[in-house]
């Protein structure tokens, strides 16, 4: 599962697609992501790239969709094997938990993958959504104020120190656990059709 071409789904591997620590999508629903997998591996390797990912509109119309991507792309190949799309598109899932939606949207926000989202982690998340919009001097006031608004509530290291960085309870506090929850959710139908339906 997951690496080179293959044309079906055995009962192996949509079992090993079930199991939680990777989605809780039905074994039907997993055959129908596959039909949407294979259609949009244009190349039939049994990988997608990051630009046949682009395929999808609703996520090539998020300004944050190479950072969702790279969530896809666990290897760093720019090869996305089917295994790893079942995982990422399960944190987006409807059904997906509150905490596996909020450690998602830490992962996309902690750029460097350090586990924790520092100031260049923010301007560079900044800078994908805004673009221009601000000058590389005033994004970093930006971006030192809402890290200092986030630890204003208290400081999680309980030492009086202000950090330059955000923690992933500082985050969801800044953000809001039901915010993250709904921009964290893509609700999609399933059909006979290889188009996955994004409502």
């Amino acid at each position: 599962m997951g690496g080179g071409a293959s044309s079906s789904l055995t009962p192996e591997d949509i079992e090993e697609l079930s199991d939680p620590l990777i989605s809780e999508f039905s074994p039907a629903e997993i055959k129908l992501l596959y039909a949407r997998f294979r259609h949009l591996d244009r190349s039939h390797t049994g990988f997608i790239t990051q630009n046949e990912m682009q395929l999808i509109p609703e996520l090539s119309l998020n300004p944050l969709c190479n950072r969702v991507i790279e969530m896809f792309d666990q290897s760093g190949r720019n090869q996305i094997n089917f295994r790893d799309f079942v995982r990422t598109l399960w944190a987006f899932s409807p059904r997906a938990s509150k905490e596996l939606k909020i450690r998602s949207a830490f992962e996309i926000f902690d750029v460097d993958g350090d586990g924790k989202i520092s100031q260049s982690d923010l301007e560079h998340v900044l800078i994908i959504m805004v673009g221009k919009m601000y000058s590389s001097q005033k994004l970093t006031q930006v971006v030192a104020k809402l890290i200092a608004n986030a630890q204003s509530s208290g400081n999680s290291a309980g030492d009086g120190k202000v950090k330059d960085y955000l923690t992933f309870d500082e985050l969801t506090k800044c953000i809001g656990e039901q915010q993250i929850v709904r921009k964290m959710t893509i609700p999609f139908t399933f059909s006979k059709d290889p188009h996955l339906r994004f409502q």
